[in-house]
């Protein structure tokens, strides 16, 4: 792994981000995604998550509890379906793909009674969508991309760090944001490492609300 640089080199990647700062170099973060943007994302996933049962028909109906958020989703996921009378061992996850129940082997689980209950129990605790969950608008991701092309990445450049196999800005939307700098350098980033230069040069994303 490539050093951090000296604490020179530090100093003055932190007073370049207080410059650009100072200076109105950073812009306001747009407004993010409306309710029923959102939804149709929520809605694309659950539909995704159905078709993934393998289990014949239209989906059960079921009456949605709040969103929950972050890692309680997925504690709220697999404690419904233990409420059910099964055990769950894992599950995969995404907006594009909704969510299937896997093995230890990464195989997804032959046995149509758990496949419905996981349904039902996704379907009853909806997850709330953030930035993460590719629920960025248009005007978010040029953002995101503008913070990488014209302060992150060259930040990381000057203290000696360079992410590989960049995207384009059409890529970079193609890929609805899931692609990260600091994840991309070659020689992978230790702990503290991350830690250091996350300081000098800031966050991996920046802050959209």
């Amino acid at each position: 792994m490539l050093p951090v640089r000296d604490t020179g080199a530090m100093k003055f990647g932190l007073v370049l981000a207080a410059m650009l700062v100072l200076t109105g170099c950073v812009a306001v973060p747009p407004p993010g995604p409306t309710e029923s943007e959102v939804a149709a994302v929520q809605e694309h996933a659950l539909q995704q998550t159905w078709q993934r049962t393998g289990l014949p028909g239209d989906p059960p109906e079921v009456t949605p509890g709040p969103a929950i958020e972050g890692d309680a989703w997925g504690q709220a996921v697999f404690s419904c379906v233990q409420q059910e009378g099964f055990e769950m061992t894992s599950m995969e996850w995404s907006p594009d793909s909704g969510g299937a129940l896997m093995t230890n082997n990464a195989d997804t689980v032959d046995d149509p009674a758990i496949q419905r209950a996981f349904y039902e129990c996704v379907a009853a605790n909806p997850r709330a969508f953030d930035e993460r969950d590719y629920a960025l608008t248009e005007a978010q991701l040029d953002y995101i991309y503008d913070y990488y092309q014209s302060w992150l990445v060259p930040c990381m450049i000057m203290n000696g760090f360079t992410p590989s196999a960049a995207p384009s800005r059409v890529e970079f939307h193609a890929l609805a944001g899931q692609w990260y700098p600091y994840y991309a350098v070659d020689v992978g980033l230790g702990s503290v490492q991350y830690e250091e230069i996350e300081r000098i040069c800031g966050a991996e994303r920046p802050q959209l609300y």
